[in-house]
């Protein structure tokens, strides 16, 4: 398998990481917004995944509002998974 999705499905297997897309997923939202559409999760892991996805370009800052959004990797990504999650539920 390939370094980089070596990386990138670690990335998602870690807690928050797809919570963090999922509440993305709808456009645009404030950092703070989004902590708190995630409220069962610990700010701080919060934080760190905000970090790695934002360094694999998976996440993005909103230049004109500070807001985060998925970037297009990002979108292509989750359109990627819900394939996946489609194949298995076609057994």
């Amino acid at each position: 398998m390939d370094d980089g999705v070596a990386d990138l499905v670690d990335l998602l297997a870690r807690r928050g990481a797809l919570d963090i897309m999922r509440a993305l997923e709808g456009g645009p939202v404030a950092q703070r917004s989004l902590i708190r559409r995630l409220h069962g999760f610990d700010e701080t892991v919060l934080g760190q995944r905000l970090v790695d996805l934002r360094r694999i370009g998976i996440v993005e800052e909103v230049p004109e509002s500070g807001a985060l959004r998925l970037s297009s990797r990002g979108r292509r990504v989750l359109g990627a998974l819900d394939g996946l999650a489609r194949a298995s539920r076609d057994r």
